[in-house]
């Protein structure tokens, strides 16, 4: 008997998504998205001289700001 394939890759409108252990989602749950983040961030701070002090600032506010939300919320 001939297998149903289906040629629309989109997801269906009406299934749940589950959101993981987490909370990480169908997308954001792989490891490959801290890779894909450092190498963004490392392009703008090559590429944009004149953002540097922005990136590097907004980095280290983040990263204090998420490390206070990670503890208050363990």
């Amino acid at each position: 008997m001939r297998q149903h394939v289906q040629l629309n890759s989109e997801p269906d409108p009406s299934v749940v998504v589950p959101f993981g252990v987490k909370g990480g989602g169908l997308l954001t749950g792989h490891p490959i998205g801290l890779v894909i983040v450092l190498g963004l961030l490392l392009m703008g701070l090559v590429g944009l001289p004149e953002a540097r002090v922005f990136l590097v600032g907004s980095i280290g506010l983040g990263g204090i700001f998420g490390l206070v939300l990670w503890l208050r919320h363990r």
